[in-house]
């Protein structure tokens, strides 16, 4: 089966979980059963699904019953192809089949659609175990008129032979109906819980460890997303887009790695880039007189004097920009930037350039 993917992700301490699971008490959200995941992640030797931006694991998952134990197990073999990730919203597809036992059957892949999204040159028998990540998911349904959302909150551990970080986050995902509000949701929850938009998943979590061990040397275990080129010909909504997403990703990773990962380092990077970010929504005069745009700059001012710690501003930032971000996708405005407006941006980007250097 073959499904279209739309999720956000929210990253939190444990100190945070009884300010969300008391969010989640409240009557709107429906509480399911408690599922136990443990999935395996697979790829070659040269890694080249992790290249093609593709993700294949094997999941067994069973329910949590009032003893403890474990019920309705199933096998599922899924293959994620490369989507779209930016600053927290994952579109992506992914195809599943069941299976009798724990083994890779690489003939499902072959047999499928999937096929086309894969490199013609991938040996799907040379595909070996690297990593697992293992957790309990407790799992909430929320429904606004025809939209469907379903919250998981998952805890545990992504694991290799060698090396284990703990596991904590709260997904969305969409099941039907409206995208849009899944922001409104994320924004309610981020309100009152401290949250940040994740665009680092399990897989690259996992990926990240692997890179520790001294037999996976040519994996890079951080993001090295490359400062996007300026084409000067491009019209001014197109060129505002790129680099806010870029941006915004780039200030949310390096957050990430400061708060969790002990790079105390990244933090000072995201300030500047934060005030990158400023500067940016000012450059385009169209842009910065909007509503939005000035609302957003109050948020950044504000997270300018706050601590960088997991405190409220820093999920509805992330969240408020990423919602904008996204409804500008379906903004179509053509205008040919001013020679001035070129002149900006050439600055902008060299500035860019040494901070991803540095």
């Amino acid at each position: 089966m073959m499904n279209h993917e739309i999720e956000l992700k929210l990253r939190l301490n444990h100190r945070e979980l009884p300010l969300l699971e008391k969010v989640l008490a409240a009557s709107q959200f429906i509480s399911e059963p408690t599922l136990k995941l443990l999935n395996r992640y697979f790829d070659t030797p040269d890694m080249s699904l992790s290249q093609g931006g593709a993700a294949l694991r094997i999941r067994q998952q069973g329910i949590i019953d009032a003893r403890g134990e474990i019920t309705d197990e199933r096998i599922i073999q899924t293959l994620k192809t490369r989507g779209s990730s930016a600053t927290g919203l994952h579109q992506r597809m992914e195809w599943d089949w069941p299976l009798t036992q724990v083994e890779l059957e690489p003939n499902l892949i072959l047999a499928s659609e999937a096929k086309k999204q894969l490199s013609p040159t991938l040996d799907l028998t040379a595909i070996a175990p690297l990593f697992t990540t293992d957790f309990q998911r407790q799992v909430w349904l929320y429904e606004q008129d025809e939209t469907l959302i379903e919250l998981v909150l998952d805890q545990g551990q992504v694991a290799t032979n060698e090396h284990s970080i703990e596991l904590l986050e709260l997904e969305l995902e969409l099941k039907r109906g409206e995208a849009e509000v899944l922001f409104q949701l994320a924004q309610h929850i981020a309100d009152q819980c401290p949250v940040l938009m994740s665009d680092i998943s399990k897989a690259e979590r996992g990926y990240g460890l692997l890179a520790l061990s001294g037999e996976y040397k040519q994996i890079k275990k951080d993001w090295a997303g490359k400062v996007p080129s300026l084409d000067a010909q491009r019209d001014v909504m197109s060129c505002f887009k790129t680099f806010f997403g870029y941006q915004l990703a780039s200030i949310q990773r390096r957050i990430e790695y400061s708060l969790w990962d002990g790079q105390q380092e990244q933090g000072a990077h995201a300030r500047w880039q934060l005030e990158l970010l400023g500067n940016l929504l000012g450059l385009f005069t169209h842009i910065a007189c909007r509503p939005e745009a000035q609302l957003l700059q109050r948020k950044l001012e504000q997270a300018a004097q706050a601590p960088l710690e997991l405190g409220l501003i820093w999920g509805q930032l992330s969240i408020a920009c990423g919602h904008w971000l996204f409804g500008l996708a379906n903004d179509s405005e053509k205008r040919a930037m001013t020679i001035e407006e070129k002149q900006l941006m050439s600055v902008h980007v060299e500035q860019l350039l040494k901070g991803y250097k540095a």
